[in-house]
C-alpha cells in the first residue's frame, strides 16, 4: 500500500541515520526500514482513530444538550450529521480496524484534553458548518468533508501536530508518508456495501519490499563509490560542503540508475527531485537535477545503465 515515493522517503531515512552514526551494517539498516514502515502505519491508523474521537465529541455534546432539565429548541436541533458519515461509520464498526487499535495499544495514546481543544476549533471552521447544515449529504460531499477535516484542517493544525510529535516521535518524517497514504484508505472505504474488506493489513508486497531492500543495501555496499561519482561532477564545491539529505538523495538516484532495470531514467531523476523539494533547500532541486544529468550522461555513455521492459531499453 505504501507507494514508491514513500519507499524511497523511508529509505532515505535510515540511510540519513546510518551515515550519522557511521555505520555499514545493512542487516541491521533492513530491520530499521522494517520498523520505520510499520510505525507510518501505526501514525496512519492514529490519524484515523483521531477522526473518531471528534464525531464521538459531536454525539457527546449532542446528548449532553438534549439531556438538559429544559433544553431549548437549539439545543434539540444540534446536529450529528457528522457521526453519520459513512467513513466515521465504517471505521466505529470494522472490526478489523478496531483490532489493530487494540493490538498497537493506540487508543492509550490519547489525550481527551487535546482532542476537546481541536473539537472546539472544529466547530468554528467554515466548511464544517457549511457542512452541518445539511442533514443529507452525497458520497462526495461525505468523502470531501472528511478529506478536508484531515488536510485543511487537522494537518494543519499546531495542537494536533505537537500531540503526534510526543506520541510518535518519527511523526515528522512520516507526516508526508501518511498525507498521501491515508487518501488511498478513504477512497477504498466502501459506501453501501455490506462487505467487510480489511483494509487495515498493512503490508508491503514482495515486489516492493525487493526493491525497497535493494535499493538500501546497494546504496550502502557503493556508497564511496557513488560519492567518487559525485565529487567528480561538482563544479568549485567540496563534497563535504554538500548537505547530507542531497548526497544521500544523489547516490540513491544513481543506485536506481545502475541496479534497478525496471525503473525509467527520467521517473528516478523526477522523484528525487520532487523529494529533495519536501527535504531539502530550495536550490537542492537544481543541483541535484545538474549533477545527476551529468552522471546519467556518463552511465549510458560507459554501457552501466541497462533498462528492461517494454519501453525501457535505453
Amino acid at each position: 500500500m505504501l507507494s514508491r515515493r514513500g519507499l524511497r522517503i523511508k529509505t532515505m531515512q535510515v540511510l540519513y541515520m546510518s551515515m550519522q552514526l557511521g555505520s555499514n551494517n545493512t542487516t541491521v539498516a533492513v530491520k530499521q526500514l522494517d520498523a520505520s514502515i510499520y510505525n507510518a502505519f501505526r501514525a496512519l491508523l492514529y490519524n484515523l482513530y483521531f477522526l473518531t474521537q471528534l464525531a464521538e465529541r459531536v454525539e457527546a455534546e449532542a446528548n449532553r444538550k438534549r439531556n438538559k432539565y429544559l433544553p431549548t429548541e437549539e439545543d434539540l436541533k444540534f446536529s450529528t450529521v457528522f457521526t453519520r458519515n459513512y467513513i466515521i461509520e465504517f471505521l466505529n464498526k470494522d472490526p478489523y480496524f478496531q483490532q489493530k487499535l487494540r493490538k498497537e495499544k493506540l487508543m492509550t495514546l490519547l489525550d481527551e484534553e487535546i482532542v476537546n481543544v481541536i473539537y472546539g476549533q472544529l466547530k468554528q471552521a467554515d466548511w464544517y458548518i457549511n457542512y452541518i447544515s445539511k442533514e443529507e449529504h452525497t458520497q462526495q460531499e461525505q468523502f470531501a468533508v472528511i478529506q478536508n477535516c484531515l488536510h485543511k484542517f487537522l494537518f494543519l493544525n499546531e495542537y494536533f501536530d505537537q500531540h503526534m510529535e510526543d506520541i510518535i516521535p518519527t511523526w515528522n518524517d512520516d507526516e508526508f508518508i501518511v498525507v498521501d497514504l491515508i487518501v488511498e484508505v478513504l477512497k477504498a472505504i466502501p459506501y453501501s456495501s455490506t462487505d467487510k474488506p480489511d483494509l487495515f493489513e498493512f503490508k508491503i508486497s514482495d515486489e516492493e519490499k525487493t526493491f525497497s531492500n535493494q535499493l538500501l543495501i546497494k546504496t550502502m555496499l557503493e556508497d564511496k563509490r557513488f560519492d567518487k561519482m559525485v565529487e567528480a561532477k561538482l563544479e568549485n564545491w567540496e563534497l563535504d560542503r554538500i548537505s547530507m539529505i542531497d548526497r544521500i538523495l544523489m547516490k540513491m538516484a544513481i543506485t536506481e540508475f545502475i541496479h534497478l532495470s525496471t525503473i525509467p531514467v527520467k521517473v528516478t531523476i523526477n522523484e528525487y527531485l520532487d523529494i529533495s523539494k519536501i527535504y531539502s533547500t530550495p536550490k537542492s532541486k537544481e543541483f541535484i537535477n545538474g549533477v545527476l544529468d551529468k552522471i546519467m550522461t556518463e552511465l549510458r555513455s560507459s554501457g552501466e545503465i541497462i533498462k528492461t521492459g517494454r519501453g525501457l531499453v535505453e
